[in-house]
């Protein structure tokens, strides 16, 4: 394969620093690889939904748009939350609409892993079947600045329980809060209807993930209609921190076979 670009779209309470294994093991495969997330969320009130996930917003305007405009082909990888929110921002932007335009460049493939699905309409703590307005018991909200905090001891048992405590401590001291509002804003789009991103989409599980457990996991490929699909056997939620190796090779066989099916060249 030629070399593209990957673009990590990380979970909620994001802490890019916890990818940097899995953009090493990219790198060493001759593929560039970047996450970005906005650095800081300002409080806002609850009363107020934007018409557009925050996080879809960043992730279109500063992240996707500016590899466009150089011509870059782009691999969509999305943990996670990053499931509901980076699907949302690929409107018009896969290589095939683009090619149309005679632009250079655009989205080949979307990977998602340990993904939540969510259609247009839907808002994540729907698609995380939760009754709406009603955020899990493991998070903590602030309804004086609107944002949502992850508490810690949880994290520590459903993201990073494979890992030895001290590192578990620091990673779950680390996390960042998330705005109430992109739990609750509907999707506004979604890629799974649209004819330029069908066979473009595929789907990794962690068998032993404990935040979104594989029943979930398979329950959302069915939303999602996604008919390419591999499985990390006895994972934990954070295959890019304890085998970041393998999830990079695994993630580069499904590009490599959704873009040979597609005949989606590089």
């Amino acid at each position: 394969m030629e070399p593209f670009t990957i673009v990590i779209c990380p979970g909620a309470f994001p802490l890019p620093r916890i990818y940097e294994p899995l953009i090493a093991d990219f790198n060493e495969r001759q593929h560039t690889a970047i996450c970005m997330v906005q650095q800081y969320h300002p409080t806002s009130s609850t009363q107020t939904l934007p018409t557009v996930n925050p996080d879809s917003e960043y992730l279109r305007h500063s992240v996707l748009d500016p590899l466009l405009s150089e011509g870059k082909d782009i691999v969509v990888f999305a943990h996670s939350y990053g499931g509901i929110y980076a699907p949302a921002s690929l409107e018009g932007i896969s290589k095939q609409e683009r090619r149309a335009k005679g632009l250079e460049g655009g989205v080949v493939a979307v990977v998602l892993c340990a993904a939540s699905i969510a259609r247009k309409g839907t808002t994540a703590l729907e698609a995380m079947l939760m009754e709406p307005d009603t955020i899990p018991g493991w998070t903590i909200y602030d309804e004086s600045t609107g944002l949502v905090t992850f508490d810690k001891s949880a994290a520590k048992a459903m993201l990073f329980h494979d890992l030895p405590d001290e590192e578990a401590d620091k990673l779950a001291e680390r996390l960042s809060p998330q705005p109430y509002h992109c739990f609750t804003t509907p999707t506004h789009w979604d890629p799974y209807h649209s004819p330029a991103f069908r066979g473009k989409i595929g789907y990794i599980f962690t068998g032993g993930d404990r935040i979104v457990p594989l029943e979930a996991q398979r329950t959302y490929v069915e939303i999602g209609k996604i008919e390419r699909t591999r499985m990390l056997e006895g994972s934990s939620h954070s295959p890019h921190i304890e085998q970041p190796g393998m999830l990079a090779d695994t993630v580069l066989e499904l590009v490599k076979e959704i873009t040979e099916k597609t005949n989606c060249k590089l």
